[in-house]
């Protein structure tokens, strides 16, 4: 940052937030951005992200927007200074038990927050019980998911 040399956009991948994986994932946010605004004077850099992986539910992003506050108001950042970026990884990502896409519901639960989703290919091609050797972004399951999250995402704005 001193140096004016990082990329555009820059950010973190944090574990996700399932019930196993949880305390790491807060535990390492916690650490990276305690570290880097100690680092930098309080600053965050242009466009940071934080990414969250593997969203299931909307509570998972109702947790990281409670620690995200909680995170600016101890360091002093302006409210809503940090950002996220989820990962559509799973089949529940695009289809709830009550069979309705929940991405929107997702969007919500950020409060503003997130800037954009991206689609983890091989994981969701795994929780469509297809083996590795034909995980491909061009599988027919894939299109399947990039329509549904398009179709969810189309009037947010997210990228």
């Amino acid at each position: 940052m001193a140096d004016k040399t990082i990329p555009p956009f820059i950010g973190i991948r944090i574990k996700p937030f399932t019930e196993d994986l949880k305390y790491r994932g807060v535990r390492t946010l916690d650490i990276f951005v305690s570290t880097l605004l100690e680092k930098s004077g309080g600053k965050l850099p242009p466009n940071f992200v934080v990414m969250l992986p593997k969203v299931t539910i909307s509570e998972q992003i109702e947790t990281i927007v409670k620690f995200f506050e909680l995170l600016e108001n101890a360091h002093h950042l302006p409210v809503g200074s940090l950002k996220m970026e989820m990962m559509v990884e799973t089949t529940q990502a695009i289809m709830d038990i009550n069979g309705t896409n929940p991405l929107y519901r997702f969007i919500k639960a950020a409060q503003g927050r997130c800037i954009a989703m991206h689609f983890g290919t091989y994981d969701y091609t795994a929780s469509c019980s297809i083996t590795a050797k034909y995980q491909e972004m061009d599988h027919p399951v894939c299109d399947f998911a990039h329509h549904m999250t398009k179709v969810a995402l189309a009037h947010t704005g997210i990228w």
